[in-house]
């Protein structure tokens, strides 16, 4: 995937309605690499920046969440 083509990931993601597709997008902006292993969600639940005010609502997988893996605020 080029890095066009993540532009167009992100404007897809934050033009749908609500929240998620914004924090979905910024979180590609911020750390999606495509010459990097790995899709976006991928990358992105790897995400280790825990100063980001979306840190805690970043996308993850099912089995991310309900394997307790997420940091509660005030954890570290």
């Amino acid at each position: 995937m080029s890095e066009d083509m993540q532009v167009v990931l992100i404007q897809k993601h934050a033009t749908k309605p609500g929240l998620r597709g914004k924090i979905d997008a910024k979180c590609i902006e911020c750390i999606y690499d495509p010459r990097q292993e790995g899709g976006w969600r991928q990358q992105v639940e790897k995400c280790t920046s825990l100063s980001c005010p979306l840190y805690t609502v970043r996308p993850r997988s099912s089995s991310a969440q309900a394997g307790g893996q997420s940091l509660q605020l005030g954890e570290v």
